[in-house]
């Protein structure tokens, strides 16, 4: 499941496709635009029907979002969560602790997003389960031979982890909540003055992962 990757630093720069999409999208009713999320994770619907890590049930990043905003702020919706990671970052910001991120989309800023939030032991953990794959031409354009290993040998950092899980099918088990992110840009649109505060932002899914148990490889071989 090659897929490309971006390396997105969450809450240090803005998204430019988020911005983009801001300016040109209407503003619609959350209603309407969760409805709208659904055919997005079209790839995903036949892993849930086919797959043995979801035959209690995967939730996928647009009925996550639905859960969430449903719930409401300070809230959560248990289950298991299925997703292809497009994205990734890592705070730097100590109003969300130094957490490493997986998305479901390269914009992270952008509705219907399911975060992965995940604590630096849970990721250094995960990494070491992760698979390191390489493939090598034995006969030119005839044969290719994928061979695959675990590697603990790696700097935890947000450069290893999308080398290692970008573009990876994952199943999570974990609450999904809304994380309020302060930023000018995001979808929705970013709100001024939520709460009394001064910044504007935009409310991200989020599931926190504190044990990499949380987590299952979904592969596809």
């Amino acid at each position: 499941m090659a897929r490309p990757i971006l390396a997105l630093l969450l809450l240090v720069q803005a998204s430019a496709t988020g911005a983009e999409a801001a300016e040109m999208l209407p503003e619609l009713p959350i209603e309407e635009q969760l409805a709208q999320l659904v055919e997005h994770d079209a790839p995903l619907l036949s892993a849930v029907e086919g797959s043995p890590d979801c035959e209690i049930g995967c939730i996928l990043p647009s009925e996550a979002a639905k859960l969430a905003f449903d719930a409401g702020e300070g809230e959560a919706r248990a289950g298991r969560f299925l997703l292809d990671i497009n994205g990734g970052g890592q705070s730097i910001s100590g109003s969300l602790e130094q957490l490493f991120f997986v998305s479901s989309r390269q914009d992270y800023a952008r509705f219907g997003t399911l975060t992965i939030a995940i604590a630096p032991d849970a990721l250094f953990n995960l990494l070491r389960r992760a698979r390191v794959c390489k493939a090598r031409d034995f006969t030119p354009g005839r044969i290719n031979v994928k061979g695959c290993r675990q590697d603990a040998n790696f700097d935890l950092n947000m450069f290893t982890m999308i080398q290692r899980l970008g573009g990876r099918r994952i199943a999570v088990d974990g609450e999904a909540k809304l994380q309020w992110i302060d930023a000018r840009t995001g979808l929705p649109r970013p709100e001024a003055n939520k709460r009394g505060e001064h910044e504007a932002g935009y409310y991200q899914v989020w599931v926190r992962v504190d044990d990499a148990d949380q987590v299952i490889f979904v592969y596809d071989e």
